[in-house]
């Protein structure tokens, strides 16, 4: 068993306060000695002189053990008490204590440092005297070590109470730390050398004579001082752009991970009226005590706070760029209904290029669809995108055609109109208040389910009847119309056809046929078209006939033309519903002719349990077209039960046949049936429902379905915030909503980047829910200018997204300007400018130097527009001369060529601008023409930019060797003492002047020194030279004034409290001494 840092046994060990114990050797025997929990070991070689021991054991052992401290505690017959009590025998010849201090020999292993040696030297005369007379007998000999002072000092304090080293291990476990693991990490020490080195203090630095190594020491010495002042104001500088430019609201963070986990706060328990146990403390996740009062913690307006009102733990509104294309889904429940086909299909063909021509056409729709709707005109988009889709020749485009005919029914959608003047058309978000009304049984619901089932049975009555008129005119001669067009010619026709054809019944099915007609599959093919009124027509006409036929029946259509509910009374329906199932009982098998039944059927809602034709050759929208004939609106209580079919039981029949028959993942279907249950949903109102089913299929097509019906304000929108990862969720009242704002975000991945104009054009398409009630249309307004906001940030399109700057200064609207009655703002909305700010702030904060000033400018933020132009020449200037010219990047230019409504020289638009110094003369020459400009600029700011322009001036000067203008120039800054003449109270003038000049002016002022000492040097040397036939005296004047120059500058630059490059002062002492 080893101690506590498992010190071997085997080896003798230091002490921790002192040196090893020398000239001891441990006993071998075959007995191995234990350490106790204190590292003492309590094992003799005889039993018999085993002794008990105190709490921490007392040992009397013979091999030599290893302490708790890995101190050597071997002796002949010593023992040692926990508290280093010194029991010695005749045979000890020091003493040890447990743990580990310097022993009585310990001179042996060198000379002792410090106090160690002192106690030591204390003992060895105290036992010397011992034995004599001691000259202070009246004070106590000195019979301890230093470790056995240390040991009893230990005594001394508070005793360890066991109960808190149990407290102690429980507070570390409820923190996460492993106790046990931490004593397996510390076991693995293993200290060689056991006891503590004591360093020596530092004696005092050799004398420096020497000059050289003074100086030299002196220069390390400054060296690492301004090294320690650079680390320490970078970090400062860091710690100053992370409090300025980013918000992290943890507390904000911190409750909406509590609220996404269900963990709820002591204090949050107690204001929900649930008692906490009483006196006990627990931690929580991420380090909060639930302790916490909310008082403590920040105010914030919500728990989706942030920069921006939102939190950063939401995801982005517009998500990431990806390629065109498949990708993944950022819902999580289209992927997890996907299963291992997680990617998301443009189309099922898959091809890419045909895709981007889609995309494209139905771009353009968008566009359209949104410069209607800022004009106040009406757009046919149920139209516009079916005739997109019926050209893609995608394998589920007829269905999505039939879809988008069959929602135009429903909100009555006039390709036609021009105005909405007279009802014309519908208006957009007409239908919004009816499809969202929370109360079923109100008045509003129960209109918006019977216009779902009279629009959806219109159009399939509609198609048909197209399709018997292609059938007519395909095949004319069997068909033989002859020269009545009208609706019960076609469909006389249309029966003679499929009767030669003999595909009008089975085989062996009996039709009653009057003077060569069969009259009952005239009526019928007329109210399967919709043509109710011509079939009481026909039957009038033929009512000689039809009371030979059947007495009854001319009642029962008459009845039923003449309700608008299509709807017979109630003694007629159930005389009908009699005489149906008499019939049907009694009549032998192929005796009635199957379309008399069909016709009772539908007028007088016969068997509605059995929602089929019997005895017909009929298609899949034949038996669709009956179970919508066949569903009515009614009131429950006055229904019989019998007789009750509404939109809802149709609703889960389709259901259920989708569950069977239908694929539920792309990887199930291989012929585009899904288009088929898309197709049902729709007829049937499941619009949400519809989409999610889609989307997995064809993300394209169910987006601008869900547009379509979000303009007429067929969709119930989702909470954009806390179902932002699912695509289809359900209220409270487990309807089903629809998340219309992300998804269209999520679209725009495919082209936003190359195309930005219809990437906003979706994007406002968002702020068609705002006009919801209350917290609702907030959050939906909030998500489209969120998404406006990340699409700036993102594409960098700001000349386009934001506007642009004409050459006198003033603005050109943006896409998103343009579109501000589409996004609810007005003229005093400010959303333009803080989208605007902040993307300059992000420019700028990215080095985006033309982009920043762009922004700024269209903020309305002049002076940031001069600071940041200052900052961008002051970086210019300052390069070396003869080092290539400093370059910006140039903002996007607004005009990408395929527009041609945009003049070439509109705008300034700054796009071909990269010199700094360029861009800087611009700004500051239309900012100086405006008084609206150049007073919201600070004079500090105004002046600090217009000497940079000097400066730039300057160093061009400079690089022609132009000495005497340059010369000048610099004169005319007023910064550097050239006309002093070495008058030192306008030297301190100067000198007092360069702490107020701006930090971009101040950095370049040892540039513009060496200029100035250039400037001096090389027109001495050309005066002297001779080049110029000038007087001499002048010429030796001009000399001295210019020595006199670089004289002066070197008193100026001492005076400063600044620091110079050494370059810079040899260049001075240089031009001094010459």
């Amino acid at each position: 068993m080893s101690s506590l840092f498992r010190t071997p046994a085997a080896q003798p060990t230091s002490s921790l306060f002192g040196p090893p114990i020398q000239g001891q050797t441990p006993n071998t025997t075959a007995q191995q000695p234990a350490a106790s929990a204190f590292g003492q070991a309590s094992t003799t070689p005889n039993p018999q002189q085993q002794q008990p021991g105190s709490l921490f054991g007392t040992s009397t052992q013979q091999p030599q053990t290893t302490g708790a401290f890995g101190a050597s505690t071997a002796q002949g017959q010593a023992g040692t008490g926990a508290f280093g009590g010194l029991s010695t025998n005749n045979q000890a010849q020091g003493a040890a204590s447990t743990s580990g201090a310097g022993q009585a020999n310990a001179n042996a292993n060198g000379p002792s440092l410090g106090s160690t040696g002192y106690f030591d030297s204390l003992l060895s005369r105290s036992k010397k005297q011992a034995v004599g007379e001691s000259p202070l007998e009246d004070l106590p000999s000195l019979q301890l070590g230093l470790g056995d002072l240390r040991q009893r000092l230990r005594k001394l304090g508070p005793r360890t109470d066991p109960l808190q080293h149990g407290k102690a291990q429980y507070m570390l476990a409820a923190s996460g730390v492993d106790p046990g693991a931490a004593v397996k990490d510390l076991n693995e020490f293993n200290f060689s050398s056991g006891g503590r080195v004591e360093r020596p203090a530092p004696g005092p630095a050799p004398t420096e004579v020497d000059v050289d190594a003074y100086l030299a020491n002196l220069q390390t010495k400054t060296t690492l001082s301004m090294i320690a002042d650079g680390l320490e104001r970078s970090a400062r500088e860091f710690d100053n752009f992370l409090e300025d430019n980013i918000t992290m609201e943890w507390e904000a963070q911190r409750k909406r991970i509590y609220e996404h986990f269900g963990i709820k706060t002591k204090n949050d328990g107690a204001a929900d009226g649930s008692s906490a146990t009483p006196g006990r403390e627990s931690q929580i996740g991420f380090g909060r005590s639930r302790r916490t009062t909310k008082a403590s913690r920040p105010a914030t307006p919500g728990i989706k706070a942030s920069a921006f009102g939102r939190s950063n733990l939401q995801k982005s509104a517009i998500g990431t760029p990806s390629k065109i294309g498949s990708h993944q889904t950022e819902f999580t429940d289209i992927e997890s209904a996907a299963g291992n086909a997680s990617t998301l299909n443009g189309a099922v063909s898959g091809d890419d290029r045909f895709l981007r021509e889609k995309q494209g056409k139905l771009a353009e729709r968008i566009r359209q669809l949104n410069l209607a709707r800022v004009d106040t005109l009406p757009y046919p988009i149920l139209h516009e995108l079916a005739d997109v889709a019926n050209r893609t020749g995608d394998r589920h485009a007829q269905h999505l055609v039939d879809a988008y005919y069959a929602v135009a029914e429903i909100a009555e959608e006039n390709p036609e109109a021009e105005s909405f003047l007279g009802n014309a058309t519908s208006r957009d978000r007409r239908f919004k208040d009816d499809y969202l009304d929370v109360n079923d049984k109100s008045q509003g619901s129960i209109n918006m389910r019977k216009r779902i089932l009279a629009g959806a049975t219109k159009f399939l009555e509609k198609k048909f009847f197209q399709e018997v008129e292609n059938v007519v005119a395909k095949y004319p001669r069997e068909a033989n119309l002859g020269g009545r067009p009208d609706v019960v010619s076609k469909i006389q026709a249309y029966v003679r056809l499929r009767h030669a054809r003999k595909d009008l019944v089975p085989d062996n099915t009996e039709l009653q046929e009057v003077n060569g007609e069969f009259v009952w599959a005239i009526v019928y093919y007329l109210l399967r078209s919709g043509h109710v009124d011509e079939a009481a027509q026909y039957v009038r006409a033929q009512s000689t006939t039809f009371r030979s036929i059947d007495r009854t029946f001319t009642t029962y259509i008459f009845e039923y033309v003449s309700i608008p509910d299509r709807r017979l009374r109630r003694a007629l329906q159930e005389r009908c519903n009699n005489e149906y199932n008499q019939r049907v009982r009694n009549a032998p098998e192929n005796s009635i002719d199957p379309y008399r039944m069909a016709c009772y059927k539908v007028i007088g809602r016969c068997d509605v349990s059995n929602r089929s034709f019997a005895g017909l050759n009929t298609e899949i929208e034949d038996w669709i077209w009956l179970q919508f004939v066949l569903a009515r609106e009614n009131d429950k209580a006055t229904e019989v039960a019998a007789e009750s079919y509404g939109l809802q039981d149709l609703r889960t029949s389709i259901r259920e046949i989708g569950l069977k028959h239908f694929p539920k993942t792309p990887s199930e279907d291989s012929n585009g049936t899904f288009g088929m249950f898309f197709l049902l949903q729709i007829l049937s109102g499941m619009f949400e429902q519809a989409i999610a089913y889609l989307y997995a299929f064809s993300y394209v097509d169910a987006i601008h379905f869900a547009i379509a019906l979000e303009y007429y304000g067929l969709l119930r929108p989702a909470d954009p915030w806390t179902t932002q990862d699912s695509l289809l969720s359900h209220d409270t009242r487990q309807r089903p909503q629809l998340s219309f704002g992300r998804m269209l975000g999520y679209y725009t991945r495919d082209f936003r980047a190359a195309d930005v104009a219809s990437a906003v054009d979706y994007l406002t398409l968002i702020h068609l829910n705002a006009d919801l009630g209350g917290e609702a249309g907030r959050q939906q307004a909030e998500l489209c200018h969120a998404a406006l906001r990340e699409l700036v940030l993102e594409t960098r399109e700001f000349s386009k997204l934001i506007g642009d700057i004409r050459p006198d200064g003033q603005r050109i609207a943006g896409l998103i300007e343009e579109r501000g009655s589409l996004i609810g703002l007005g003229e005093e909305d400010d959303f333009v400018r803080t989208v605007t700010l902040q993307a300059a702030r992000f420019a700028d904060d990215n080095g985006r130097t033309t982009d920043a000033v762009l922004l700024y400018h269209l903020a309305g933020d002049y002076d940031s527009v001069v600071t940041i132009i200052s900052r961008a020449l002051s970086e210019a200037v300052a390069l070396d001369i003869g080092e290539d010219p400093m370059r910006l990047m140039p903002v996007k230019p607004r005009a990408d060529g395929k527009d041609p409504e945009v003049q070439p020289n509109s705008s300034l638009s700054l796009a071909s601008i990269d010199d700094p110094v360029q861009l800087a003369m611009t700004m500051m020459t239309m900012y100086g023409k405006d008084a609206m400009f150049y007073t919201k600029i600070e004079d500090q700011n105004r002046t600090a930019c217009h000497i940079l322009l000097q400066m730039s001036e300057i160093k061009t000067l400079v690089e022609t060797k132009q000495w005497p203008e340059c010369l000048d120039k610099i004169r005319g800054l007023e910064i550097l003492p050239l006309e002093a003449r070495g008058d030192a109270t306008r030297i301190r003038h100067y000198a007092s002047k360069f702490a107020g000049l701006s930090q971009t002016v101040a950095i370049n002022v040892p540039n513009l020194l060496l200029w100035t000492i250039e400037c001096c040097i090389s027109q001495r040397e050309r005066l002297t030279s001779g080049q110029f036939s000038v007087n001499e005296g002048t010429r030796r004047m001009m000399c001295d004034d210019l020595k006199q120059m670089s004289i002066d500058l070197t008193s100026y630059t001492s005076q400063l409290r600044y620091r110079f490059p050494p370059h810079l002062h040899e260049a001075l002492a240089r031009a001094s001494a010459d």
